[in-house]
């Protein structure tokens, strides 16, 4: 019996560029249609449509294309720049459905409240505006007004998505995330199902806010080839044996148990949803 599969891709700014060398490493054992269910958040929603609709090797170009004179180039001038809405009006005239179910968190400030929007459901004349506010941070871009809402990025509330998907009839999630706690989720049964290729380089800081065009082919390169390794192990006896698949995923858990922390309950959500209306009222913003 074919396998159920989820895919889970975190926000991460600059660092995204590993999401696509991984996902051009994924495509080897599991095509973009064969997905049951996806939930992405930030950089990681724009590299999961893309991905979805059958554009990774344009998406790919994107990336290559971004700084190419090559200077530091620090996150918040990205952000304020023309580049992420250009990309987003270049990714949005490929005008691709996606085959499954893609949640994206985002933000309504005003109402304090972040929701999980099916990119399936979303018409295509209104995919732009939802890309946009995929990618809105708060304190940097305005947010996006859709309907009678005004929607930000939902990184900043959840940047590791994978609430949507916690209680669907999965096989099993690979999720692309990059801290460096291999993070223990909410369900103990969740937990055995999820397959984690984490990039923790060190360099989180660097490789998030400072785009440099040489940074990004290399985390292009090492995300492929990292995830490639990994997957080459978990799937040895193919992508359908869903027993040899849990107990990879079970080995990985194991060797990875001195570097662990606790993630995703619906408390850390609310938490993160107060720090952020806290952080907004010191500065003098309204919400």
């Amino acid at each position: 019996m074919k396998a159920k599969v989820g895919l889970v891709l975190s926000g991460g700014m600059g660092k995204g560029a590993y999401q696509i060398g991984a996902l051009r490493a994924i495509t080897e054992y599991i095509k973009p249609e064969d997905f049951t269910m996806v939930s992405a958040s930030s950089v990681g929603a724009v590299n999961a449509y893309s991905f979805l609709i059958g554009h990774l090797d344009d998406m790919t170009g994107i990336w290559e294309s971004a700084n190419p004179e090559g200077r530091r180039q620090f996150i918040t001038y990205v952000l304020k720049s023309t580049f992420i809405q250009d990309t987003i009006e270049t990714i949005a005239g490929w005008g691709g459905s996606v085959p499954c179910p893609l949640y994206i968190p985002l933000l309504n400030l005003a109402k304090r409240k972040l929701s999980y929007y099916d990119f399936a459901a979303v018409s295509k004349n209104d995919i732009r505006s939802y890309l946009t506010a995929s990618v809105a941070m708060p304190f940097y871009n305005k947010g996006v007004k859709i309907a009678d809402e005004v929607l930000y990025d939902g990184a900043v509330v959840d940047n590791i998505p994978v609430y949507p998907l916690i209680d669907k009839d999965l096989d099993y999630i690979i999720c692309i995330c990059f801290d460096d706690s291999n993070f223990i989720f909410e369900s103990p049964d969740f937990e055995k199902k999820l397959i984690k290729l984490t990039f923790h380089d060190g360099k989180f800081v660097s490789n998030s806010v400072i785009i440099r065009q040489e940074s990004i082919r290399t985390m292009l390169k090492d995300g492929e080839e990292y995830a490639s390794s990994q997957l080459s192990k978990i799937f040895s006896c193919g992508t359908d044996d869903i027993d040899a698949v849990y107990e990879a995923i079970r080995e990985r858990n194991t060797e990875a148990k001195e570097n662990t922390g606790l993630r995703i309950t619906g408390d850390v959500i609310v938490d993160n949803m107060n720090k952020l209306v806290n952080k907004l009222v010191r500065r003098g913003m309204k919400v």
